[in-house]
Parts: C-alpha cells; structure tokens; sequence
C-alpha cells in the first residue's frame, strides 16, 4: 500500500509525522508546497519543506510547530545589534540549512535534489517532494497593504490584515516534478492534510495535471477547523474575509471535485446535516487535534481503516 500526503505547515506535518511512524519508508511519501518560499539576507528559505523536515526528524520545536528545539539565536540577535530586519525569526541551526541550501541552489541543484539530501542528512527514511522545482510566489492581495508576499502577510504582519485575494506568481509556467507525478500516478491513497487550503494546499492543487490524477485516486481530506476556529494559522480569517463560514464544509467545497471521504473532528459532528449537501462523499467523525504523536499516529491509523473500509 502507498500512501502520499499531501501537506504545508504545521498541521500537515504533524499528520505526515503520525504516517511516517507506521509505514515503511516506500509505502508513504509527504508532496510539500513550496509557494512560501522566500529569499531573506540573500538565503534560499522554504519554509514548509523545513518544517515536514525538522517534524519527520524529531528535532522541531513541540511548543511552536515550526523551527527546531534547543535552538540558539546569536546570529539573529546580533543582527538585531545592527538595525537589521528582525521580523523573521532566524535561529543558528536553522539559519546554517538556509545557508547550505543556498550554496547547493548556487551550484546548480534543485530544490528536488537539496530537499532529498536533507533529508538524507536528517535521518529521515520517507521521501519528501516539493511540489516544483520551478519558481513558484504566494502573493496575498490585502486591503491595506495590496499585493504582499506570504511570508511578510503571515509573520511580518502577523496575518492581520485583510485578505481580498491570493495569486501564484509563476505558476502559468510552473510544473510538478516527475517524481510528484509518479509518486501520486502509483498512490492507492492520497491524504489532503489539515493545512490551509488556500495557501498551503491550493498551490500544490494548481500545478498541471494534479487535479486531473486525484480525480482518479481514492482522496480522504481532514479538517484545517475545529469547532468554528483554525487548528493554527489565519485559515478563519481568511474564510471571514471571502464571506464563507469558519466550519469544516467551506473547505470541503474546496475539494469537492475529487475527495471520497472527508474526516471532521466529532466536536462539529452536530453542523453536519445543517451545512451537508447531497454528496457522494462521505463525511467521517473522529478526534483531529493533532498536537502530540500519539494522536497523529491515532488519526493516520484511522485513515488507513476508513481506505480499507471503503475502497
């Protein structure tokens, strides 16, 4: 059986953290977003890929989710010395993979091959994949603002400003890489992970031939909301601001063209029959909050028994 998952943040990479504990490394691979990368003091970042990395490894920090625990800082607060920007927290370990991915970039690699080395060097035995090698920009249209990055909209303004719209610079011309295309054409389970569909998952969805292969795959998504707020991030924000209620089925409505099963935590199971509509697919109940390894492995456990019930 393989299993590919889908996955961007936080909250995919805990899921993707639960898989990788019970199935052998061939049986599961996790395809990244890549729209959140960005360059900052010169240095190549992707910050999605880093954090399924740090997660899969077990070095990420259990308190935030992203970055790596027992983390130094020097080189960021002696930045900090020198009036520079300070708005993206760099810690020293972290800041020395942006340093060699940006070497690696620098010698021709791509980010393909550099995320395969890290993982290589991080011990982890799952093949993680960006989802392009080309260069693909998450752009957030805001009211204040206009058109920012993602990265300056999330952790520079701490995603409070209102969004009116996201676009995907370069995307027209983007492709997913042969290993994305070969890894979902021999998947018999794809895993839409709880991450926000419009900038973690959307951007992955918007790639040439992605929708048209999940068409024909048996899809199982999981809800990014839990009783009427995000898991973590500014997901709920972002539905407010498109006028589309904070429950799980506006963002199974995003998927609607290709899921088979879509999980919710039990806590909204009374909002099914108001918000439900004739569907082919089937909506599941179970405990989605993710925070420890234990309830990741629970949940993954619980995916593979609803694929095996109702393939």
């Amino acid at each position: 059986m393989k299993i590919v998952a889908l996955a961007g943040g936080v909250g995919g990479a805990r899921l993707a953290h639960g898989f990788s504990k019970i199935l052998i490394p061939n049986e599961f691979t996790v395809i990244v977003n890549t729209g959140d990368d960005f360059s900052h003091f010169g240095l190549y970042i992707s910050p999605d890929i880093d954090t399924v990395c740090y997660m899969l490894a077990d070095i990420s920090n259990s308190q935030t989710g992203w970055g790596r625990k027992n983390e130094s800082f020097s080189v960021f607060e002696t930045l900090k010395e020198f009036d520079a920007p300070d708005w993206f927290l760099l810690g020293d370990k972290d800041l020395a993979l942006h340093l060699e991915r940006t070497r690696l970039l620098e010698k021709g690699y791509s980010i393909t091959q550099i995320t395969d080395k890290i993982r290589r060097f991080l011990g982890i035995k799952n093949h993680i994949l960006p989802m392009s090698d080309d260069e693909i920009r998450t752009i957030v249209n805001t009211v204040e603002f206009g058109e920012i990055s993602f990265q300056e909209y999330f952790v520079k303004y701490k995603f409070q400003p209102k969004t009116i719209g996201f676009r995907f610079n370069g995307i027209e011309k983007a492709r997913p890489t042969q290993a994305v295309i070969e890894s979902l054409e021999k998947a018999d389970l794809v895993v839409i992970c709880p991450s926000n569909p419009f900038v973690s998952i959307n951007p992955i969805l918007s790639l040439p031939k992605i929708r048209a292969i999940l068409k024909n795959k048996f899809v199982i998504g999981v809800s990014p909301i839990i009783g009427g707020k995000a898991v973590k991030g500014p997901l709920a924000l972002m539905l407010e601001n498109d006028g589309l209620p904070v429950n799980p089925f506006s963002v199974k409505n995003m998927y609607e063209d290709f899921l088979n099963i879509f999980i919710i935590d039990k806590s909204d199971g009374p909002i099914v029959k108001d918000y439900i509509q004739p569907s082919s697919i089937i909506i599941s109940t179970t405990e989605i909050l993710i925070k420890n390894l234990n309830a990741q492995i629970q949940l993954a456990n619980k995916i593979i028994d609803l694929y095996e019930k109702y393939k």
